[in-house]
């Protein structure tokens, strides 16, 4: 049953029953064979094929989907534990994106370790598009993002803490600091450039260290969180009140108790 799980898993993300079987490194046949047996165990269709490499997944696929990644991570992750003889701790993965992975996270950490001292936590960083995309693969246990814009059908998005953000850099400084595309402060950024007609010539950074070590430089401007200012960088109060929401993000339907319970925490606990 697991193989067909895991078959079904890799199909349903590549959404190719010819990729799926380099990866699962089956002949393609036997991936369609596999899939139609799972079929006829649900007695319901997975997959609509659309043409010759083409198949989209039906609504029950949809709905199976992270089902079948939890019981899929479970069961390897029990096999790996009992085969080593491991303690038996709960593990949770945590991805955040650079401001809260860097200057949020890490001030509420803490009291989280003292909370659940059972359970090992790992933190990763990430832009927040891919913190949601993270989340809906089930690649990740629990989201800290601070992109208004990203939501998804799957995930529970809560806003958990106001950031004030300010104006950095130099006013004599000619260029102008942009994360990447899908960043938080992209967002933040343009909208200022917009609102004062601004269009200076641009540096783009995919990592806001990288932000914090020009403007420390005296290189370029750029609007940041204030939690992240030190006191090698010159900054001002925006010309309007400005910040933004950070927000915790979650599945909305989650069947491991440990992670509700930590976000139950999170949410009533360290932040109402």
């Amino acid at each position: 049953m697991f193989q067909l799980i895991r078959t079904f898993i890799t199909v349903y993300e590549t959404k190719n029953f010819t990729q799926a079987a380099d990866i699962l490194f089956l002949s393609q046949p036997t991936v369609s064979a596999q899939i139609k047996k799972l079929e006829e165990q649900l007695q319901t269709v997975l997959f609509i094929r659309k043409a010759k490499q083409v198949i989209h997944p039906t609504s029950e696929a949809v709905f199976l989907y992270p089902r079948f990644l939890t019981i899929l991570e479970e069961w390897e992750d029990s096999v790996a534990r009992v085969s080593k003889k491991e303690l038996f701790r709960e593990k949770c993965v945590i991805a955040c994106s650079h401001t809260c992975s860097v200057h949020f996270v890490p001030k509420f950490t803490p009291a989280l370790l003292a909370h659940f001292p059972t359970i090992d936590f790992s933190f990763l960083t990430m832009n927040s598009a891919t913190v949601v995309e993270q989340l809906e693969q089930n690649k990740i246990d629990i989201g800290f993002i601070e992109n208004s814009e990203l939501t998804s059908p799957q995930l529970t998005r809560t806003a958990i803490y106001e950031d004030q953000l300010v104006l950095a850099g130099s006013p004599e400084a000619d260029y102008w600091l942009l994360r990447e595309q899908s960043s938080g402060l992209r967002y933040y950024n343009e909208r200022y450039l917009k609102e004062h007609n601004l269009t200076p010539p641009i540096i783009q950074v995919n990592n806001n260290e990288v932000i914090l070590a020009l403007l420390e430089e005296g290189i370029g401007r750029s609007v940041i969180s204030k939690m992240s200012v030190t006191s090698q960088i010159n900054w001002m109060p925006l010309p309007e009140e400005s910040t933004r929401k950070l927000y915790l993000v979650a599945h909305k339907e989650r069947f491991r108790k440990e992670i509700d319970a930590i976000c139950q925490y999170i949410e009533e606990q360290l932040f109402n």
